[in-house]
């Protein structure tokens, strides 16, 4: 957070303490996590539907409340399937866990995750000096005490490998490899509302060729959903999600738990399950703030790497608070800024004082563990998240216009 090095080594310690924490945490609910109540449930449902055959019947609420009752009954407080969410071509990544008893796939998948957090680190770390300060398994421990990350782990969610293949993104753009850029952010798109919003972005400044990247895993997906689930998913699959979004009580986040703008709106607007007004004013802001984001980081593309740092940083930001879809495991996208940007020395970027302020401001309020299980388990006001996220947002803003652009 641009700080020196003994502030550097208090964060550390705060890191480790909350890792500690979230990992008692997790131990002390092993009993009911291993019984089927994570959200790894309906992940490892879907492989096991796709494995016996049943991927058609993968967005019947009916069906996959009879699978999870078979594969987790003693799951007894449930009152209905754990909705599954994500496009079909994702069953084949758990279809290979789904030969394993529940316990034994969450296990695996919490260890291929741990594994690529690890990779993921080592990809990020040549652009971070905040990363070369420890060691690499000393990093992947001290980002499990930032609350999004081990949240992820908690539930067994998929976050941290979109946060992999955005970094591996990233990294591609790095070395002028923009097809290889748009492939990899193609493989993100199980959470297409993140992703998206981030390839239109490198468009508008010029990198138009992520699509010849994005376009092609984008279509090869899609056969394979197809193939997954018959060719009339391409059209069942959005309207199950919509029927979703309007209907209360079925195991979804509610809007006022999302740490995003909708999240913010809905806690002044009203917490109908599917508030109107809210919609029409989403959109507008999204484009708006995309555009913004292209136009300020193209007027400064000519900076070089702390450009290119700063504008996929802010694209990553953007994107998340004017989602329309935003868990508080999504956010462990944050580590992108938050080491990336916020955890360089001063001089990377030449923040000026009010830019490094408020990146400041935003970075500890999302890293500070204990205020997010406040606002999230007791005060349910998960959507004030969004205000850090704003402020990290003005910083790498204001970091990006007090660049003085400069020859490639």
């Amino acid at each position: 957070m641009n700080l020196g090095s003994s502030w550097r080594r208090w964060l550390a310690a705060f890191l480790l303490a909350m890792a500690a924490a979230h990992i008692i945490v997790t131990w002390r609910e092993r009993t009911p996590i291993a019984r089927g109540y994570a959200d790894f449930s309906a992940f490892y449902s879907i492989g096991w539907m796709a494995r016996h055959g049943l991927g058609r019947q993968l967005y019947d609420r009916r069906e996959q409340w009879r699978v999870q009752q078979e594969l987790f009954p003693q799951a007894e407080i449930r009152q209905g399937p754990i909705p599954i969410v994500r496009p079909p071509f994702e069953a084949l990544v758990f279809l290979p866990f789904s030969y394993f008893a529940y316990p034994a796939a969450l296990a695996l998948w919490s260890a291929l995750k741990l594994a690529l957090l690890w990779l993921t680190l080592r990809i990020l770390a040549g652009e971070s000096p905040f990363l070369q300060s420890y060691s690499a398994w000393l990093e992947t421990i001290l980002c499990l005490g930032f609350f999004p990350a081990f949240l992820d782990f908690y539930l067994g969610q998929d976050a941290v490998f979109l946060l992999f293949f955005v970094v591996l993104a990233f990294r591609s753009l790095c070395h002028g490899r923009d097809s290889a850029a748009g492939l990899f952010l193609g493989l993100g798109l199980f959470k297409f509302h993140l992703v998206v919003p981030i390839v239109l972005v490198l468009v508008l400044i010029g990198r138009w060729r992520v699509l010849r990247g994005f376009m092609p895993t984008a279509v090869g997906l899609t056969a394979i959903s197809c193939a997954v689930a018959g060719g009339s998913v391409i059209f069942a699959y959005p309207a199950y999600l919509l029927r979703l979004n309007r209907a209360p009580g079925v195991g979804m986040v509610t809007a006022q738990s999302m740490p995003n703008l909708r999240g913010l709106l809905t806690a002044w607007v009203g917490r109908a399950p599917y508030p109107g007004p809210i919609h029409w004013l989403l959109l507008p802001v999204a484009i708006a703030a995309l555009a913004y984001t292209a136009r300020i980081w193209r007027s400064r593309i000519e900076a070089g790497m702390p450009a290119l740092a700063l504008g996929y940083s802010l694209a990553i930001v953007v994107a998340m608070v004017t989602s329309y879809y935003l868990y508080i495991y999504d956010l462990t996208l944050l580590l992108v800024p938050l080491l990336l940007v916020a955890g360089s020395h001063p001089e990377q970027f030449g923040f000026i004082p009010r830019s490094r302020q408020l990146l400041n401001a935003g970075s500890l309020l999302l890293i500070c563990s204990p205020l997010c299980w406040a606002l999230i388990l007791y005060w349910d006001r998960g959507y004030l998240l969004c205000l850090p996220m704003v402020l990290l947002a003005a910083g790498l803003v204001g970091a990006l216009r007090a660049l003085a652009p400069r020859p490639s």
